[in-house]
């Protein structure tokens, strides 16, 4: 199996601040007056001491498209993206197969705060998860991105299952192609990533690949963060 890229980012790299948590739940008032401003600053404090950020990619040559097909060849794996997936990626010359969590710890952390009562202290611990998980996820596809730059080739925008109409359960296919407990992640029977606050899925690279924003024309996913930045962009 090919060598398994690791990467273990600080969250002082990911360029966190409080005020992507209140982009993330719709709140203007930025002022510490308000209460949700001051939770998310205090918990932007403790975060270090609940966060495993781990993550990173395993890259191949060995993928074969079939975009009339809507399927992509992976190792001698077959995967169903959905059609648009494989349009965006059939100028791929390689793929780089990704794994990336924020650990366990801010996961227990939120539900001890809701067990304890605390639900607004628990729902922004909960937010930054999918934050951190989310930007770390950036940064690990920016040294993928620098790295394939430096050897004259380019990436597409990173694609998951569940997401962009790519079926859930092919989750199982994709992660038979990585090491096994990589990244201390496990999947359940229905799919579901352990820790929760987890990403995974399939970035293209070659001469020709090119990268969109964002990309929500072809995802109907409402919870995305993306989604979420970029209706608030073009409301404004």
């Amino acid at each position: 199996m090919e060598t398994f890229i690791h990467y273990q980012p600080k969250l002082s790299e990911l360029g966190i601040r409080p005020d992507d948590v209140m982009e993330m739940l719709h709140e203007a008032d930025r002022t510490p007056d308000n209460p949700v401003m001051s939770e998310a600053v205090q918990t932007l404090g403790i975060l270090p001491e609940t966060i495993d950020i781990r993550g990173g990619y395993v890259l191949t040559d060995d993928i074969a498209l079939s975009p009339g097909e809507e399927t992509l060849r992976v190792k001698g794996t077959t995967l169903h993206p959905s059609g648009k997936i494989c349009s965006l990626l059939r100028e791929a010359e390689q793929v780089a197969l990704f794994v990336c969590t924020a650990g366990q710890g801010i996961t227990d952390y939120a539900r001890r705060c809701n067990q304890e009562g605390d639900y607004l202290k628990g729902y922004i611990a909960d937010t930054y998860g999918s934050l951190i998980v989310e930007k770390a996820m950036d940064y690990i596809q920016l040294q993928l991105e620098q790295q394939m730059e430096a050897e004259g080739l380019h990436i597409s925008n990173r694609y998951s299952p569940g997401y962009c109409n790519w079926d859930v359960r092919e989750q199982k296919l994709l992660f038979s192609l990585l090491p096994d407990n990589n990244c201390h992640i496990t999947l359940t029977e229905s799919c579901l990533m352990l820790p929760i606050k987890s990403v995974s899925g399939i970035i293209g690279i070659g001469k020709n690949v090119k990268k969109r924003a964002y990309g929500c024309h072809i995802c109907h996913n409402t919870t995305c963060i993306y989604r979420r930045i970029r209706d608030q962009q073009t409301s404004q």
